[in-house]
């Protein structure tokens, strides 16, 4: 297992932050723009840095994932209280129960508390010839550079409107639950970061898929107005239990896919949903155009196949139903493959033919025979990996107790 944070004083990156406070007072919110990059990743913990006068009552963090520059989503299970902080030191609260983070979209880490003695804040770190102008790496997990930075956020349309790296609000409470911060602070650095890690808890027994807790798609538009199998290609490393197939469908639209399946490189069905009753991600009956939901679809994986994880629109009059995001494969977050758990989806030059998230014309489930290029097409897989006889499954090796992020 290995854990990282942005701010761990290792390679270059930030270490303790500032001796005391900058004064000010009230209800406070701050936050950080982050994504993890080319796999899923738990979120373990937050962080945050107390200066020798700062506060010390406990504070509440909540993670969010922006969807548009003016809207934004609670990351279930992501709400927790410290106890009393610690003054001159790195505070790490943790979770519960870790979270799952989807590669390829941004999160804000959020923190609030009713400020008595004022907040940590270190001055021109994030913008064009500053220390941190490209952000902050470390491994898969990336700290975004201010919005005039060399290494912002690429999503237009999603992130754009935050601005600065770090984001702050003295105008929507203490509460980081109920708002999340939206005023981009310039370049400044307000010390809150998180502990993440490659490791499923120790006895996880739940499910996989390469976007959970994502809300948006990325640069999208919407596609054309026909009956189409889209198909996103993926492995297993090891025999899976098919849970779901989810698709994100479009603002605007007005159809949803007729069929979901899974099928092999050969073009066998694996399973079949011919009558899907899609699902929202945060639970109860989905709509068109209520981004990603899900559909259930049996069947059991091997380890080592090709296999396609597809839906279709067999609508008679069929209208525009789905949204493509370009380049996704290629030069997106997705050019390097993705990985979640025991789940492959590789690149588009890594992909079997005809290529990554391809499609098939005609208005019954088909395997994808062709490539308009490396698009996604918003479709993603969910599975269980299956629990080998004589014990319980863990997916990777135990954490330890005493490690950041051990539980």
């Amino acid at each position: 297992m290995t854990t990282r944070s942005l701010m761990d004083g290792l390679s270059g990156r930030p270490g303790n932050g500032p001796a005391s406070v900058t004064g000010t007072s009230g209800g406070w919110l701050i936050g950080t723009q982050i994504s993890v990059l080319g796999q899923m990743m738990w979120l373990d913990a937050y962080r945050l840095w107390v200066p020798a006068n700062g506060d010390t009552t406990p504070r509440k963090f909540a993670l969010w994932n922006t969807t548009t520059t003016t809207a934004e989503t609670l990351v279930p299970g992501s709400v927790v209280t410290s106890g009393t902080l610690t003054l001159g030191a790195w505070n790490v609260v943790r979770l519960p129960v870790p979270i799952q983070l989807a590669p390829g979209t941004q999160y804000v880490p959020s923190c609030g508390w009713n400020v008595t003695t004022g907040i940590s804040v270190t001055s021109n770190q994030f913008d064009f010839g500053q220390p941190f102008g490209s952000g902050i790496t470390n491994g898969p997990l990336v700290g975004w550079s201010a919005g005039t930075g060399a290494n912002p956020y690429p999503v237009t349309g999603t992130a754009a409107g935050l601005g600065g790296q770090q984001v702050f609000s003295n105008a929507l409470g203490s509460d980081p639950a109920a708002a999340m911060p939206n005023n981009g602070s310039g370049s400044d650095n307000l010390w809150i970061d998180v502990v993440v890690d490659d490791t499923a808890p120790i006895g996880y027994t739940g499910s996989y898929r390469l976007w959970p807790n994502r809300y948006e798609l990325g640069n999208w538009n919407l596609d054309t107005a026909n009956n189409f199998t889209l198909g996103q290609q993926f492995t297993v490393s090891q025999a899976c239990q098919v849970n779901n197939v989810w698709f994100y469908s479009p603002a605007g639209v007005t159809q949803l896919p007729t069929e979901v399946g899974v099928l092999d490189a050969a073009g066998n069905v694996i399973g079949v949903n011919a009558a899907p009753s899609w699902v929202l991600l945060g639970g109860g009956a989905a709509a068109a155009g209520g981004g990603w939901m899900s559909a259930s679809c049996p069947g059991v994986l091997a380890a080592g196949t090709t296999y396609w994880a597809c839906v279709t629109n067999g609508a008679a009059s069929p209208a525009v139903w789905n949204a493509a995001a370009a380049a996704y494969w290629t030069t997106g977050f997705g050019g390097s493959g993705l990985t979640a758990g025991p789940i492959t989806a590789p690149s588009n030059a890594a992909a079997a033919s005809p290529g990554q998230n391809s499609y098939h014309a005609g208005s019954a489930l088909h395997l994808p025979d062709t490539n308009a290029g490396p698009f996604s097409y918003g479709v993603d897989i969910e599975v269980t990996p299956v629990t080998p006889s004589g014990g319980a499954y863990y997916p990777y090796h135990h954490r330890a107790a005493g490690r950041p992020g051990g539980r």
